[in-house]
């Protein structure tokens, strides 16, 4: 039985059509991907990630815990401050990458991956310190994304605020105040996976439908998980299961800048040995011809080298994009004119290596 957020009968109304997506029942679009993805670059747009999991840690180790569960320092996080990391396995590889937020002290809340979430619940509690606690508060509250680079300009006047989240800085959670409406659990973070301005609302289950009505009222489009994926792979921003995952680590995929060497954590040995051994490389590329998929290989002179993390139709570079885990060998000079191919449905396709992003906002 697929699990079904708060917001699944409004969905439907709204003839919203699904998709399996980690064992939950999720909008994949409303009108169309690209239609959606547009409406995010250009104006704003709005989604349920109500599937996401959330873990408060709390407790007079929190901070020393999270700080070993994870590569980043959490330590030197103020209130209402958030930081991206990954907690790792033995090994160096990424079990999940993470959003950590500073609620208050000694109080954090986590928010990770759906398809992760019983690992890593498990992870957190065979690991925790003493002093340390471990809520699960999943099941309580609903996750509201509205991204896009209107989305800060107009927000503080469709809810009637009583605080001003245009002052926010990115990466950081207040508690919000929504007149009329008064949840247990509501707060405000400028947060997102689109690569645009926003903010994620995490709001008590039993008011996250008069939320979602009243954005809807002021004429925010809805958005499904189709153009997330879009927007986040513009960005060059990494899918579980893709770009990283228990076999890769972040020194494989590029994410060295979220690593705190000063501190003792989990898989820190390992991290050590590669640093300066780096073995494989995360490109983009764009394509001339055709879409290439996960999985797909990726060959230099007809020798394999690596294979397509994700893969698909840019709707604002309106072109095939991509990207790939190659092989970071010597002999393997990558230059951003380099010629690779793809196997794309049995047959080689010309890509080409570019910068990333292929897309970043002004």
């Amino acid at each position: 039985m697929l699990k079904k957020t708060s917001l699944y009968e409004i969905h439907k109304k709204l003839n919203a059509k699904f998709v399996e997506f980690n064992g939950w029942k999720m909008p994949i679009f409303y009108t169309s991907v690209i239609d959606e993805h547009n409406s995010i670059r250009t104006n704003m747009g709005m989604f349920d990630i109500s599937h996401m999991s959330v873990f408060k840690v709390l407790g007079e180790n929190a901070a020393k815990f999270l700080n070993y569960i994870t590569v980043g320092n959490i330590v030197n996080l103020h209130n209402n401050q958030a930081r991206y990391s990954m907690i790792l396995n033995e090994l160096g590889g990424i079990k999940d990458d993470i959003i950590v937020y500073k609620l208050y002290s000694n109080e954090y809340m986590i928010v990770v991956n759906a398809g992760n979430s019983y690992k890593i619940l498990q992870w957190l509690n065979t690991k925790k310190l003493d002093k340390v606690t471990i809520e699960d508060i999943s099941n309580e509250i609903s996750i509201i994304a509205l991204q896009g680079p209107k989305s800060s300009e107009n927000l503080n006047n469709i809810l009637n605020l009583n605080s001003n989240i245009l002052s926010m800085k990115y990466y950081s959670i207040l508690d919000l105040e929504i007149k009329s409406i008064e949840p247990k659990f509501c707060k405000i973070a400028r947060t997102g996976y689109t690569g645009e301005d926003g903010f994620e609302i995490f709001i008590s289950n039993e008011f996250a439908a008069i939320l979602w009505n009243k954005l809807i009222l002021h004429n925010i489009k809805p958005c499904g998980l189709g153009c997330r994926d879009t927007l986040r792979l513009e960005c060059c921003m990494p899918l579980y299961g893709h770009e990283i995952d228990e076999n890769i680590t972040p020194i494989d995929t590029g994410f060295c800048n979220l690593i705190n060497w000063d501190v003792n954590f989990i898989g820190k040995d390992i991290l050590l040995k590669q640093k300066d051994k780096q073995k494989k490389q995360l490109i983009a590329f764009k394509c001339i011809s055709g879409i290439a998929r996960n999985k797909d290989k990726i060959f230099l002179d007809n020798k394999k080298i690596g294979y397509v993390t994700s893969g698909t139709f840019s709707p604002t570079l309106k072109l095939p994009i991509g990207m790939a885990l190659i092989n970071s060998e010597k002999e393997i000079t990558l230059h951003k004119n380099n010629t690779l191919k793809a196997e794309i449905h049995k047959l080689k396709k010309d890509i080409f290596i570019i910068d990333k992003p292929f897309y970043k906002r002004k």
